[in-house]
């Protein structure tokens, strides 16, 4: 099971949660009702009303095991208004206002606000201040009423704790939203930076050291030309070789910081982006490199598609810098419950001990694959290559 899968299931398990233990509280206030006289119907009507809530509520679990989302999309509303009407039915026959079957409302409004648009809270808000009142008016009219300032007072009381409560909870996970969002931002520039960071180190280290190598002896050779041509022809021989590995090392920079996503006119189409991406860097390399997709891609954030590019550029220019492989797999696969799993798998030399698990910008990657919700795992030893995988 992946990280995504996991995640969402711990999603699932804790809306259902409170889902069976408002059921739960339903079955017990039957009894309640019954040896209080506040049910105005036989028993058997409200074990049938109590019978077709726990119907929705096994359905919507099944739903949302299935589809391992805890939302469900607009589908929520659908059974939303079916659990607001069940209460309101349910309230009309225990005495209308007497009936504490009323605080459950809390619960949908608490709930449904976490977990639905602003216009489906609206839409939930105006379905139980129109509902409630309908539920406790017939026991009003009764000749047992209570006065009709204080159930006036009492219901406005009511439903404006529930709407007040609702509105809260909305601006809290609105609140924590933004800071979701704010952090994701931070973790993908801290990511940025720091590979920018490690771009610099090579250009200076590497490609820096190797030019200023080549330029000294380039100037030797230039004071040789006259007094022994031959050893500055030797000497030219030299820097050819040093010169061509050097113009490598800099296309090998311009790689990784050129935005080949951006060629596809879509920065989300993550499929068509990596399938670019290995076409390029296979005919740059002349390495064997097969790409396998699997599964729709489908609601894939633009920075999501970004970064994974990257951390796929950084495999590859591992594999072939560092393990000399000859042979890659690039696979890519979306789950059905939303998640992404990317492996690259290469007949390399490999690593072995603590040296699989860092260096060569590993870290890089993993923070990466963390900036956008994800994380990287990498497999490797000298028999049987290296395989990286992002969840």
């Amino acid at each position: 099971m992946t990280e995504t899968s996991k995640d969402a299931g711990r999603e699932i398990l804790q809306v259902d949660k409170y889902l069976w233990l408002n059921l739960l509280f339903v079955f017990a206030y039957i009894f309640i009702a019954q040896a209080q006289g506040l049910a105005t119907v036989p028993a058997w009507s409200l074990w049938a009303l109590f019978l077709i809530a726990f119907s929705n509520a096994a359905v919507r679990s099944f739903l949302r095991v299935r589809r391992g989302d805890a939302r469900l999309g607009l589908i929520s509303q659908l059974f939303v208004t079916i659990d607001i009407l069940l209460l309101s039915v349910g309230i009309l026959v225990t005495s209308g206002l007497k009936s504490d079957l009323w605080l459950i409302y809390f619960i949908a409004m608490l709930s449904h606000s976490l977990y639905v648009r602003t216009s489906q809270v609206a839409f939930i808000a105006g379905l139980i201040v129109l509902s409630y009142p309908l539920a406790t008016l017939p026991s009003q009219w009764e000749a047992n009423g209570m006065p009709w300032s204080v159930y006036f007072t009492t219901l406005g009381l009511r439903l404006f704790y529930v709407l007040i409560i609702g509105t809260y909870t909305r601006r809290i996970w609105m609140n924590e939203e933004v800071r979701a969002k704010e952090l994701q931002s931070l973790r993908e520039r801290m990511a940025t930076g720091e590979e920018r960071a490690r771009i610099a180190r090579e250009i200076h280290d590497g490609l820096g050291h190797s030019l200023v190598s080549v330029i000294l002896r380039l100037e030797l050779c230039q004071k040789l030309l006259k007094r022994a041509p031959e050893e500055a022809e030797a000497l030219l021989k030299e820097e050819i070789p040093a010169l061509r590995d050097a113009w490598n090392e800099g296309r090998d920079l311009a790689f990784h910081l050129h935005p080949w996503e951006s060629e596809t006119g879509n920065d989300s189409d993550l499929t068509e982006t990596l399938r670019r991406l290995v076409g390029r860097f296979s005919s740059r390399t002349g390495l064997c490199i097969d790409f396998l997709s699997e599964g729709e891609e489908k609601n894939l954030r633009s920075s999501t598609a970004f970064g994974l590019t990257r951390i796929v550029q950084e495999a590859l220019t591992n594999a072939v810098k560092h393990a000399n492989a000859t042979k890659i797999e690039v696979g890519l696969k979306f789950l059905q419950d939303g998640g992404i799993l990317c492996s690259i798998r290469d007949n390399g030399t490999g690593f072995e001990g603590e040296q699989a698990q860092s260096g060569f910008g590993l870290q890089a990657m993993r923070e990466r694959a963390q900036s956008f919700g994800g994380s990287m795992e990498m497999k490797s030893s000298p028999s049987s290559g290296t395989e990286v995988k992002v969840t």
